[in-house]
């Protein structure tokens, strides 16, 4: 038997009013910012060069990406192989 992803039961009429006037409210309220607040630094991956051999219309259908969005010819090939490359991976692996 499959578990429902509804575990909770439904809100009652009591409930809903005080979550719709905790969420008109919530503009009156103001947050305080702590001041004392630290940065912290992220660490970045090791990066590893990789050269491709590709065919020139990839090559073209790329610079042509640049020249519309603006964005690097590395972010470009990485958003496009990044999901494939986790895909095939996840099939490897079954």
């Amino acid at each position: 038997m499959k578990h429902s992803k509804f575990s909770k039961p439904p809100l009652s009429k009591d409930e809903k009013e005080k979550k719709a006037d905790a969420f008109i409210n919530f503009s009156d309220q103001t947050k305080e910012v702590p001041r004392d607040k630290k940065t912290i630094k992220t660490q970045k991956e090791k990066m590893k060069p990789v050269f491709l051999r590709a065919p020139e219309s990839l090559y073209q259908d790329i610079q042509e990406i640049i020249a519309i969005t603006g964005l690097s010819m590395n972010s470009i090939c990485l958003e496009l192989l990044r999901p494939a490359i986790k895909k095939k991976l996840r099939d490897l692996k079954e």
